[in-house]
């Protein structure tokens, strides 16, 4: 009978955790501090604890894993986006998945040890090896996130309607994988959009502090910048190919007077 100490399951449940925190962070594009990730990653690492129960069914151990996803996602997250929570812990579920395969893979092929009981694991591995093995595991999520992207690429003409307070405007929208501004403080994605199609809902002195507007810093083929930002009060993006409305979470940014379309990475369409 294998022994296992409770000091290590706990450390390296709050590695994979951390590190399975953040492979959904960048998967869903969403923002999440260290201080967060660390905490929520140590509270989850007390679900390992389950190790110790006598052997349950494989579809209470799924539902607990199930659980434990959306509870970790709760906790990392936030719940005020039902959409983004349910995604983040669809990804977070699948990634925990994937990395119990590559676990599997990993006592099959290196001859290590490995306890798995009731959907939690137990690697007799060293620290190097652990951290060769995550850095692997990120890679491969790398490329994974890589190929989605690239598949979310969208042709078409698109309309983008913006509400903002009392005041609306119509753009022709533009899908362009090139736009990957995300706001730092919130993680929600940016569309650019024409300044002199949103004259009825901007001030007309930006460079001043206004309640409601934030400068964004961006990267351009000139340089990097500052762009305003803010939040709308809806967006919805209309495809006139498909005829189907999505209404998305974005921030506004107010782009320069010539491009008169309201760029939008692809993948919001996704989301």
């Amino acid at each position: 009978m294998q022994v296992i100490y409770l000091d290590v399951l706990l450390v390296f449940n709050l590695y994979v955790n951390y590190i399975l925190l953040r492979m959904t962070a960048r998967l869903t594009h969403s923002r999440l501090r260290f201080g967060r990730c660390l905490a929520v990653s140590a509270l989850g690492s007390l679900s390992t604890l389950m190790i110790f129960l006598p052997p349950m069914p494989t579809l209470l151990s799924v539902l607990c894993k199930l659980l434990t996803a959306v509870l970790l996602c709760m906790g990392a997250f936030g719940v005020r986006d039902r959409m983004r929570l349910c995604w983040s812990s669809i990804c977070l579920f699948g990634c925990s998945f994937a990395l119990a395969g590559i676990l599997l893979a990993l006592s099959m092929l290196c001859n290590v040890r490995v306890l798995h009981a009731n959907s939690c694991w137990y690697p007799d591995v060293s620290l190097l090896h652990l951290v060769l093995f995550t850095i692997a595991a990120y890679l491969l999520l790398r490329a994974v996130q890589y190929l989605h992207d690239r598949t979310h690429a969208a042709e078409g003409r698109y309309r983008v309607s913006i509400r903002y307070r009392c005041c609306t405007a119509q753009l022709e929208g533009l899908a362009d994988t090139g736009n990957s501004l995300v706001d730092f403080f919130t993680g929600k994605p940016v569309i650019i959009c024409d300044a002199g199609k949103l004259e009825n809902m901007t001030p007309p002195d930006l460079s001043k502090p206004v309640k409601g507007f934030r400068l964004l810093p961006c990267s351009t083929v000139s340089g990097n910048a500052l762009i305003p930002v803010f939040q709308p009060d809806e967006v919805v993006i209309y495809s006139e190919q498909s005829g189907r409305y999505k209404k998305v979470d974005a921030l506004i940014g107010i782009g320069e007077r010539e491009n008169q379309k309201a760029i939008f990475n692809p993948k919001l369409l996704h989301l």
